[in-house]
Parts: structure tokens; sequence; C-alpha cells
């Protein structure tokens, strides 16, 4: 009877520590798939940060674009005028000298 008992305990114990070893095994294999996991979420942030970067970097230059095209359409405007002014005056100033002669 206790050689019986002794028996069953063994089987037992000995099923126990291949369950033990299996267990080990996987709690490993899950530790390299956290570094392998972390590395990646830490090359993703590095990578992240720098598209978020150029986003920052991209509103500026539109943001900067846009006033320059401001500028130029306002420059363009006073040029237009003095043109006109230009053109009107000399206008005049010929149907000055045609009615003069």
């Amino acid at each position: 009877m206790l050689e019986m008992e002794n028996d069953n305990m063994y089987s037992e114990l000995t099923a126990l520590s291949s369950e033990v070893q299996n267990i080990e095994g996987t709690v490993m294999e899950i530790s390299r798939l956290q570094e392998i996991f972390t590395e990646k979420v830490l090359s993703q942030s590095e990578q992240i940060f720098e598209i978020h970067k150029t986003a920052v970097e991209t509103t500026e230059n539109t943001r900067s674009g846009n006033e320059e095209l401001r500028e130029a359409i306002k420059n363009t405007a006073g040029f237009r005028v003095w043109l006109l002014f230009f053109f009107v005056m000399a206008s005049c100033c010929l149907l000055f000298l045609d009615w003069y002669n």
C-alpha cells in the first residue's frame, strides 16, 4: 500500500515537474517576446516623434507660405493701382498734348 502511494506520488510529481518545465519554457518565450515588443515600441516611438516633428514643421511652413502669398497679393494689388494710375495719367497727358496742338 505504501509503495503504491509512493508510486502515485512519484508519478504525480513527475507530471508536475514536466508541467513546470513546460510553463518555464512558455514564460521564457513570453519574456523573449516581451523584449522584442519593447524594442519595437521604442523604435516606433522614435519614428512617431519624428513624424510629429515633421508635421509641426510642415504646419509652420504652410502658415509661412500663406503669409507670403498674402503679402504677394497685397504687393500685386498695389502695383496694379500704380500701373493704372500711370496709364490714366499718360492718357490724360496724351489727350492734353493732342488738344494743345
